[in-house]
């Protein structure tokens, strides 16, 4: 269950990063795709993911995990990043709701999944 531990230290990260004080949102512009934020994202939930998988492969001894545990994982983190944006928007004055980060938060999350190429062999 250990192996768990970096993965639920990572989320924790997250979490504090996602409640701290932000700054107004401007309005939006294509460039804002490509802002170091949608990048920070991507790589927290990339790694976030990556955790996850590696304490799931230490506790199944580096045997192939299964789709649906694939998908259950891929649920929980892009699940995780959703519900953050909303405790965002509906309880913290100074942060706001942004598709942008949701989607920033699902692509870090499957790039995260190749990872599992290297985890499991």
């Amino acid at each position: 269950m250990w192996s768990f531990l970096p993965a639920l230290l990572w989320g924790l990260l997250i979490l504090t990063l996602s409640v701290m004080p932000g700054s107004p949102m401007a309005p939006f512009k294509f460039s804002d795709l490509f802002q170091p934020d949608k990048v920070g994202h991507l790589i927290f939930y990339g790694v976030f993911v990556s955790l996850i998988f590696r304490g799931i492969t230490v506790n199944s001894g580096g045997q192939k995990i299964r789709s649906s545990v694939i998908v259950a994982v891929l649920s929980f983190a892009i699940g995780y990043g959703f519900l953050l944006e909303v405790i965002q928007f509906q309880f913290l004055t100074d942060r706001y709701f942004d598709i942008l980060d949701i989607i920033a938060n699902i692509i870090g999350c499957f790039i995260g999944l190749t990872s599992l190429h290297f985890l499991v062999k």
